[in-house]
């Protein structure tokens, strides 16, 4: 095959244990891995359904203050900034949704859910176009996706744009990359990525598409591929120009009033980022010991080997497009992770264990299953696959029935509470529960004048809107 064959115009699809590349759909595995997906799905969305709120809880105050005020527009909604990310497309759903729904809070986790799943068909179809037809061990896509070590996106302050969204326009940048036509896939790449970078977390993969741009610069100039140096260089500066636009207007705000920087014990970082990994295999509830250090180091060295093992791929060959794929899911984890402990390290290193988090991981256990499959292992392929799952099975069929009816709870009895005696302090007190620690102090990050957590709720009541809404009295 030609050196000089443009990159990632076909889909390299590894030889199985055979030495043949398998492509044709097998029964057994499909309705193994569609048994599986539906079961964890309907839980997913059995726990949204059950135990979310129509209450709004901690941020939700905070960047849906646009909506109290008036009817924003997309432009406003795209550019909104809420702590150290924007919102992006998180909130377009709910321009049309909370009219339709008179503010159901529950909307988001929904919009979350269906976030989630989708990722994990489009990671299903990733798979399938890198490393032919699906097998028994594809079971552990719908494991790493449908982990409910994700509860607190669901249940908690659900914000789409924080790592839901994200992560489906992460699995469609990917089979974007797989494009055959230069032009539409350039054109998807770049427009994904600027979606992602302006939506939530998905602000990481804005430096991890400056490096794919890069490496088609590199391909280039050595004559890799048939890509004309000067395509592949227009891409890096328009995905540079993406990433630098996200700071124009743009306010440096932690979201925690603790912030330091540096810390004073560095070795702090890497500790946190480690835990953090630690969190994806082990069922909660999580304390911080030796044990989840270990385990935590053992992973963060698996990624950063694998991640060095496909770049190496990548450098000598362009047309690894599995090995792309995986260095580009392997470095955005591998980035929120180490960024994630500077703006949140003064909380503690329990904090690392923060079940947001657990979605934005999903792309580096993607990646390492990935990994797992292009290896042969000496005949034990099998094993090693089986052992995978087996790994992955303990936290993502666990349920963490505390930690998600302390929110459920909590917020049904602050809601019920509150339409009683419209008392903030007295709810708090009565329902040992808060929808927001500083009622008092709710800003929207410069994005016009504040409005307090009782002026929103008495807008509410105004107009019969989230807890405030009684089908009855239509």
């Amino acid at each position: 095959m030609s050196s000089t064959m443009t990159t990632m115009e076909i889909s390299v699809v590894p030889e199985r244990s055979g030495g043949v590349p398998d492509s044709r759909p097998r029964i057994g595995p499909v309705l193994a891995i569609a048994a599986v997906s539906l079961a964890l799905g309907a839980r997913f969305f059995l726990i949204i359904w059950k135990y979310s709120i129509n209450v709004f809880f901690y941020d939700q105050w905070e960047y849906l203050t646009p909506f109290f005020r008036h009817q924003p527009s997309f432009a406003e909604l795209f550019f909104l900034q809420h702590g150290p990310h924007r919102e992006g497309i998180g909130l377009f759903a709910d321009k049309f949704l909370y009219p339709l729904t008179h503010w159901n809070a529950r909307v988001d986790s929904f919009l979350i859910g269906g976030s989630i799943f989708a990722a994990m068909l489009l990671a299903l179809r990733l798979k399938c176009k890198l490393y032919g037809a699906l097998s028994y061990s594809d079971l552990a896509i719908p494991l790493i996706f449908l982990s409910l070590a994700q509860y607190e996106m669901l249940v908690g302050a659900s914000n789409p744009a924080c790592s839901g969204l994200p992560l489906g326009m992460m699995m469609l940048y990917c089979l974007a990359l797989l494009g055959r036509n230069r032009l539409l896939r350039y054109s998807l790449v770049l427009a994904l990525n600027f979606l992602l970078i302006y939506t939530g977390y998905g602000l990481f993969m804005g430096a991890v598409t400056a490096g794919v741009f890069l490496l088609e610069c590199y391909w280039s100039r050595r004559h890799m591929t048939s890509v004309p140096f000067a395509y592949a260089l227009t891409g890096l500066l328009v995905a540079a120009a993406s990433l630098a636009s996200f700071f124009i207007h743009y306010t440096f705000s932690p979201g925690v009033d603790c912030f330091e920087i540096p810390h004073h014990h560095l070795l702090q970082y890497p500790w946190f980022t480690a835990l953090m990994f630690s969190e994806f295999l082990v069922p909660r509830p999580l304390h911080v010991s030796w044990g989840m250090t270990v385990l935590g180091v053992a992973i963060l060295l698996v990624v950063v080997t694998v991640l060095g093992w496909y770049l190496l791929r990548v450098l000598k060959d362009a047309r690894r497009h599995e090995a792309l794929i995986g260095a580009v899911l392997l470095s955005y984890s591998l980035l929120f992770c180490a960024i994630a402990p500077i703006g949140r390290l003064c909380l503690g290193m329990q904090a690392a264990f923060a079940s947001r988090y657990v979605t934005l991981l999903i792309p580096a256990f993607l990646a390492i299953y990935f990994y797992l499959l292009s290896r042969s292992w000496r005949g034990k392929r099998n094993l090693v696959l089986g052992l995978w799952v087996l790994l992955l099975l303990p936290a993502a069929v666990h349920k963490p029935w505390e930690d998600i009816r302390w929110y459920s709870n909590g917020k049904r009895d602050w809601a019920n509470c509150y339409v009683r005696t419209e008392n903030i302090l007295y709810c708090d007190q009565t329902a040992n529960f808060s929808i927001h620690p500083n009622p008092e102090q709710i800003g929207d990050f410069g994005h016009g004048p504040d409005l307090q957590l009782q002026q929103k709720l008495d807008y509410l009541k105004q107009h019969r809107l989230n807890l405030f809404y009684d089908p009855s009295l239509k």
